[in-house]
């Protein structure tokens, strides 16, 4: 039987932060402010911005389940603005009206952690407090269960630190304990004091985000809210670098961002800051295709410029940036076709023996051999554009037994023009049936990085990749025998 979580003093960051950090968004930031600052209409990242503000505002309260909106109810809001008008009663638990006010009370606290940046303020526990009413102001109770496992209704106290405590009983009958009241004065004092030195030791955006948010979850100091304000404190470290906010889809990514607090509560912050590293790639990517599209040209110069990526996006020029993307991508392809050979030798030497009809080899190609709709559909389920046509190579390990599976690694670019970015995704194709990701998130290669920065990054993707592709294949194996 599970056993209950047992509450203990928060601690500091792991000594090798190296291994955490990705060292993937600060080139894609370096691109996304050459973009934003060459863009002749400010106006198309304001209106990014205003969704993005929507998004997070509608999506924070969602995951905890303040409210119930389906995916295509949210984006609608996205879109079009915070209405009551726009929330059709079948799509929710609440009145329109009151979830409305909810998510622009969030909007609204958004605004304010730019406005806090702004002023080049500390963050503190009379912050905190104030987060917490203002992302709380409508909510007039909180649901709390009795020593008798009875649940009922009691008024709320807003930026007040808890005075009872508040331990979920979780599916499996364990208890999860967070920090007793007694002592939650005193670790939010440490939490701050060593997000303080955190920021004076520049620690990465990412790592630092996740960090102050895990922790802030394992003290939980308000009797309801936590993973909100918790959400808005990470936000506000992203904001600080010029990042963008934190936004956890709720139908997408909550059971992720579930499954990476509890393995952060074990001690393991790698998933939660890889979660949070997907997150702002995934932005940091949907900004920059905005911006590509989307330069109308106002001088002279910039019609030439224009002129100039119509005839990249030909194909009639290729720019040096794109040229550097393309070389790194040709050093990881090379690489990768070396790691499938050797596995593709290896198999033949362990099981080749075991029946006569097994084989195992690599084979090189473009989309003549993987359907194209099946690289399209991998890249919409790792959440980003993919374009063949500005670059497509492929190579797959090939495994045969009573049929074909395909371990695919699939180097092509990203967005609708030309970008300097390549994408790296790795599938499972069996006997030409649907393909399956063997990993989460798919690899970037950019011109902003240094090729051996990448080729550290990539080993790692490339041996976790193709190893669980060969174990889904494995699974597969013992069936047909």
């Amino acid at each position: 039987m599970p056993e209950d979580y047992k509450w203990h003093e928060i601690a500091d960051l792991p000594p090798d932060l190296r291994s955490l950090e990705s060292n993937e968004l600060e080139p894609l930031h370096r691109i996304w402010l050459q973009q934003k600052d060459s863009l002749a209409d400010q106006r198309i990242i304001e209106e990014f911005n205003q969704q993005l503000k929507r998004e997070w505002a509608i999506e924070t309260g969602a995951i905890e389940g303040v409210y119930v909106l389906d995916r295509g109810v949210t984006q609608i809001m996205i879109e079009h603005g915070i209405k009551s008008s726009l929330i059709p009663h079948s799509a929710h638990n609440k009145s329109p009206e009151y979830v409305a006010t909810i998510i622009q009370d969030q909007a609204e606290v958004l605004d304010w952690l730019f406005d806090f940046v702004k002023g080049d303020r500390s963050l503190t526990d009379g912050f905190i407090r104030e987060l917490h009413q203002a992302l709380l102001r409508h909510q007039e109770t909180v649901e709390v269960v009795d020593q008798s496992g009875r649940g009922f209704e009691k008024e709320l106290q807003k930026g007040v630190y808890k005075t009872t405590p508040n331990n979920p009983r979780r599916e499996d009958g364990t208890v999860f304990e967070y920090c007793p009241p007694e002592h939650v004065a005193a670790e939010m004092d440490r939490l701050l004091a060593l997000h303080e030195e955190h920021t004076r030791r520049a620690v990465p955006p990412e790592v630092e985000a996740a960090w102050l948010h895990h922790r802030f979850t394992q003290i939980h100091p308000f009797e309801d809210g936590n993973g909100r304000v918790a959400r808005a404190i990470a936000s506000l470290v992203f904001i600080n670098a010029r990042w963008f906010p934190l936004v956890i889809r709720n139908t997408d990514e909550k059971s992720k961002y579930i499954t990476a607090l509890e393995l952060a509560d074990s001690g393991d912050l790698g998933p939660l800051i890889s979660l949070f590293s997907g997150v702002q790639k995934r932005v940091f990517l949907t900004a920059l295709d905005l911006s590509y599209r989307s330069k109308p040209p106002g001088t002279i110069d910039a019609a030439v410029e224009s002129a100039r990526d119509l005839f990249i996006g030909m194909g009639k020029i290729v720019p040096k940036e794109w040229m550097a993307a393309k070389r790194i991508a040709g050093h990881l392809y090379a690489r990768t076709v070396q790691r499938l050979s050797a596995a593709a030798d290896k198999l033949r030497g362990e099981i080749g023996s075991v029946q006569p009809k097994f084989q195992f080899g690599v084979h090189e190609s473009n989309t003549v051999a993987v359907k194209e709709s099946q690289v399209l559909q991998v890249a919409r389920t790792l959440g980003y554009s993919a374009n063949l046509a500005e670059h497509n190579q492929m190579a797959d390990l090939r495994l045969v037994t009573a049929r074909t599976t395909k371990i695919v690694m699939s180097f092509h670019g990203v967005g609708t023009m030309y970008r300097g970015i390549i994408a790296v995704s790795a599938f499972l194709e069996a006997d030409a049936g649907e393909p399956v990701p063997v990993c989460e998130e798919f690899f970037q290669i950019n011109y902003e990085e240094e090729q051996s920065q990448a080729e550290g990054r990539y080993e790692a993707w490339l041996e976790r990749s193709v190893a669980r592709g060969l174990t889904i294949w494995q699974q597969s194996v013992l069936g047909e025998l």
